[in-house]
């Protein structure tokens, strides 16, 4: 449940208002059958490299049984040690659901195991490590589910929230998580709009935007998170420096968690902290 910042804590629980209530499916009785551009504002094109040669959106052919067992031996392959043993069936669960859906409405580039276990789930699990027990955590602009998903998958313990501007894509992630059995609520909205009624511990972002975006998004809301957790590829450093040059990171610490290499490539991929600095004024009031 998503929890409230008075002015005297950092965080404390409160109940969730209904002014925003999650995204249901009973008016889409079949999946979209347009695919839809990225054309989100949260939306923005991943600046790593390609792992492996793109391979379309043919369905994957094999048993989910199967499916599970040659995620396992992938990850296995790249030193990937934290999943549950209980989280492979649902994971291959989750890959054949949004591959099927990425047919309709484009969701995902990693449309095959190797793809998605060398890049979200590597990026999901790395992510994980970095979450507190009983975190609560907005994914914003979660398009296809990652890293949310994923994380609700690898860490029960934590409260995942999904929000996504583009009702689509909402909705598409919606029936995701209905058919996976989670209790992960799904929110048709920006982050800005998601904040007017809701506190987390942890946002959480992946291919939405460079930094000066993500921070123009939350100027004015840094006091009501605890912190922005940000999956950045190679050019991190630049958009911190157009970020620092925009006035955005004023009253912000940045830092970077840990950076790893991405497989058959020579990039990394880095997971940043953006917090407001105690004692800072949101930024509109400086």
């Amino acid at each position: 449940m998503a929890r409230q910042l008075p002015a005297d804590r950092h965080i404390m629980p409160f109940p969730r208002k209904n002014t925003s209530a999650p995204v249901t499916l009973d008016d889409m009785t079949h999946p979209p059958t347009d695919n839809i551009p990225d054309e989100a504002s949260q939306d923005a094109p991943d600046d790593r490299p390609t792992i492996v040669p793109y391979r379309g959106t043919v369905p994957y052919r094999g048993t989910p049984e199967a499916l599970a067992s040659e995620l396992r031996t992938i990850s296995q392959s790249i030193d990937i040690a934290d999943v549950p043993d209980d989280a492979w069936p649902q994971l291959a669960k989750y890959c054949l659901l949004v591959w099927d859906w990425n047919e309709k409405i484009n969701l995902t580039r990693h449309t095959d195991p190797d793809r998605f276990v060398k890049r979200d789930l590597l990026d999901s699990v790395m992510l994980a490590s970095h979450l507190a027990q009983n975190e609560e955590v907005l994914d914003i602009g979660t398009g296809g589910g990652v890293p949310g998903i994923l994380l609700a998958i690898l860490r029960p313990d934590i409260q995942v929230t999904l929000c996504d501007s583009v009702a689509k894509k909402a909705r598409v992630a919606e029936q995701i998580v209905d058919d996976l059995g989670l209790k992960v609520p799904v929110y048709p909205q920006s982050v800005t709009k998601v904040l007017e009624d809701f506190r987390y511990d942890s946002l959480v972002a992946r291919a939405v935007g460079p930094l000066a975006r993500l921070c123009g998004w939350l100027k004015e809301d840094w006091h009501k998170i605890g912190r922005l957790l940000a999956i950045k590829g190679p050019k991190w450093v630049e958009e911190r420096g157009e970020a620092r040059h925009r006035g955005l990171l004023k009253g912000v610490d940045l830092r970077r968690l840990v950076s790893y290499r991405m497989p058959d490539t020579d990039s990394e991929s880095t997971i940043l902290q953006l917090s407001r600095q105690r004692g800072a004024q949101p930024i509109e009031e400086i």
